[in-house]
C-alpha cells in the first residue's frame, strides 16, 4: 500500500473520470456517506475501490438462499411451480453446479433441495406468465434478472409453505447450502445461477437498483487497511 499524490493522483482521477461509474456492493454505505456528509460538511471523501468492468479478474458470485424453519410440503409446490416451470430431477450423481449453469444457459433455472427428497431442477417456461407476478420489480431490468424471479416464484412460495415461521438465510457457497438441507438443519436450499455484470449495469441505466442479496462481487478488498480521520 502507498499514497499517490500531485500529478499522478490527478492523472489517476482524471483516468477515471473518463468513463460512468457504477457502485456495486456498497450503495448502503455511499447512502450512508452522503447523509452523514449533509451533517457533517468536513465528510465530503467517501472511500471505494475502483475497478475496470473490463477486468478479467472481476466476478460476481450467486447468493444462495437457505429456508430454516418446518419442512413444507415438496409434492405441494412442485405441483405449483408447473405452471411457470419445466421440473426435473437431478440425478444424485450429478455435479449441481455444472447442471445448474447447463440449464441456466437458455433461461431462468434454480436447483431447489429438500429434506429426504430428491433435488428438483426448475427451468422457467418461454411462456410463463410474467406479466402477472408484481413482485418482480417495476422495470424490465430487474424483471429479466434470475434471482427477482427466482426469489418471487420459487423461494416466497417456499417461505409461505410452511406450518412455522421460516428464517431465510444466504451464502455463497452452494456446498454449504446443500450441507444445511442434507443434515437436517434446513428444510429447503434454493441455488442460483450468478448475475451477469452488464445485468448490473442494465438496472442502474434503468434507473433501478438490484435486489437484496443479488450480486457477490470478488476479489472483497480486505477492510480496514486505509482509515480517513475526520478529526
Amino acid at each position: 500500500m502507498w499514497t499517490v499524490q500531485g500529478e499522478k493522483a490527478a492523472e489517476l482521477a482524471a483516468l477515471a473520470g473518463r468513463a460512468p461509474l457504477y457502485i456495486a456492493d456498497g450503495h448502503h454505505r455511499y447512502e450512508t456517506a452522503v447523509a452523514y456528509a449533509g451533517d457533517d460538511p468536513r465528510a465530503d471523501r467517501v472511500l471505494s475501490f475502483v475497478v475496470s468492468a473490463g477486468d478479467p479478474g472481476l466476478a460476481i458470485l450467486p447468493t444462495h438462499r437457505i429456508i430454516f424453519g418446518a419442512a413444507p410440503s415438496a409434492t405441494k409446490l412442485v405441483e405449483e411451480w408447473r405452471t411457470w416451470f419445466n421440473v426435473g430431477r437431478v440425478a444424485p450423481c450429478m455435479d449441481r453446479i455444472e447442471r445448474l449453469a447447463e440449464l441456466g444457459r437458455n433461461g431462468t433455472a434454480c436447483i431447489v433441495a429438500f429434506p429426504e427428497v430428491y433435488d428438483v431442477s426448475l427451468t422457467l417456461k418461454p411462456n410463463a406468465p410474467l406479466d402477472r407476478v408484481r413482485e418482480l420489480g417495476r422495470t424490465p431490468a430487474v424483471r429479466a434478472l434470475d434471482v427477482a424471479r427466482i426469489d418471487a416464484l420459487v423461494v416466497r412460495h417456499i417461505l409461505g409453505a410452511g406450518t412455522a415461521t421460516p428464517v431465510l438465510a444466504y451464502t455463497p457457497d452452494p456446498r454449504a447450502a446443500f450441507d444445511a438441507v442434507r443434515s437436517g438443519q434446513a428444510a429447503a436450499a434454493v441455488l442460483l445461477n450468478p448475475t451477469k455484470v452488464e445485468q448490473v449495469f442494465a438496472v442502474a441505466d434503468a434507473g433501478d437498483v438490484m435486489p437484496p442479496k443479488s450480486t457477490y462481487f470478488v476479489p472483497k478488498v480486505p477492510s480496514g487497511l486505509v482509515l480517513r480521520p475526520l478529526a
